[in-house]
């Protein structure tokens, strides 16, 4: 069996902000692709960052106005995180599980490429599900408030959730939490 490869299951039409964009217009553009996150890019279109919809929801929930604050003025949590079309997806994989991101821009010669999220992993090579639910048994062992959601594996169905529930100590999606 040959490797896959990142390019392989990469999406190749990326959604791109400049850093001037306010929050809310980024949020708006995300909403309307219906995507969980933009790739800023600078003057000379290099990527220089990314913007999910959990980070906007950080900021609203701290009390940051989304319609004045910048992209360029989101502190970043990290340096851009990014994987390469010719890693493979194992790779990549792993990657992603040991820095928490759900979301990784592909890069080559300094140009971005494509995206590449946990979910066309999935999609597309459901044999690293058991690699994927290494987030969800590491996310276990952290204190969970009540009320939190992660993304991982639920432990009723077995289906992957962005919406899971630790509930009795089992992390549960909202179908086997609501049956």
């Amino acid at each position: 069996m040959s490797t896959l490869k990142v390019k392989d299951i990469m999406k190749s039409n990326v959604i791109t902000v400049d850093p001037q964009l306010t929050v809310s217009d980024a949020a708006k553009i995300m909403t309307n692709n219906r995507i969980g996150s933009v790739v800023v890019l600078d003057k000379k279109m290099k990527p220089v960052d990314i913007v999910t919809d959990d980070d906007i929801v950080g900021l609203i929930a701290g009390g940051k106005d989304p319609k004045k604050l910048k992209i360029k003025d989101i502190p970043k949590k990290r340096d851009l995180i990014t994987t390469s079309p010719e890693d493979d997806v194992l790779k990549t994989t792993k990657r992603m599980i040991k820095t928490g991101v759900k979301r990784l821009p592909v890069i080559k010669d300094g140009k971005l490429q494509g995206i590449v999220s946990d979910k066309e992993i999935l999609i597309t090579a459901p044999e690293l599900l058991e690699i994927m639910s290494e987030k969800l048994r590491t996310r276990v062992e952290m204190v969970a408030q009540p009320d939190q959601h992660i993304s991982g594996i639920c432990e009723e169905c077995e289906s992957y959730s962005d919406e899971l529930v630790n509930l009795g100590g089992r992390w549960l999606c909202e179908d086997c939490r609501e049956g």
